[in-house]
């Protein structure tokens, strides 16, 4: 006997055109709307250049804004998120973007200028600090001297610290709505 409604609950999660050219499914980290922190960033990454990586890609939303930048010349997007990446991969169709499934604490990157990220801070559904913390020190890791990071973070995570112990140059962006942006350079 078939399961009823099986198809209709495959459907109901499957890689779906949320609107023209943007690519989601349910379960991706804001499948359903722009993050508001990542929305706040958006504004951000206009101006880079060079090669550069988003961490923690989702659905390669501030990638896409970032590739409007005729100054960049490659950018890899990172998502431990199959499904993340899979929409990644058709929301951006860019010669100079490599799309990647892997775990960005494990992946080496290194000698980029920019890095621009919304780093996580749930792992499982629990609660874990440490995890953006730990994007913080990869991202630090993966720049040149030099090279700058853009971030944008709940407004009460603790990352001002580690920042500044790990970058030369640590420029608050702005505060909004809950969330607080960054420029570290390296």
């Amino acid at each position: 006997m078939d399961p009823i409604g099986l198809d209709m609950a495959i459907a109901e999660g499957a890689l779906r055109e949320a609107a023209p050219g943007v690519w989601t499914q349910p379960g991706v980290f804001s499948w359903d709307r722009i993050d508001p922190g990542t929305e706040r960033l958006l504004a951000h990454v206009d101006e880079l250049a060079g090669t550069g990586a988003d961490f923690g890609c989702g659905l390669g939303i501030l990638s896409r804004r970032a590739l409007r930048c005729a100054d960049i010349k490659a950018i890899t997007l990172v998502d431990i998120d199959r499904r993340a990446v899979e929409a990644a991969r058709r929301n951006i169709d860019d010669p100079r973007a490599t799309i990647v499934q892997a775990d960005i604490r494990t992946l080496p990157l290194e000698g980029l200028n920019f890095v621009i990220m919304n780093p996580p801070f749930h792992e499982s559904g629990s609660e874990d600090r440490r995890l953006g913390q730990t994007f913080i020190r990869r991202a630090a890791a993966a720049l040149r001297r030099g090279g700058r990071l853009r971030m944008v973070a709940n407004i009460d995570l603790p990352y001002e610290a580690l920042l500044d112990e790990l970058f030369v140059r640590v420029t608050p962006l702005g505060k909004s709505g809950g969330f607080k942006l960054f420029e570290a350079m390296k």
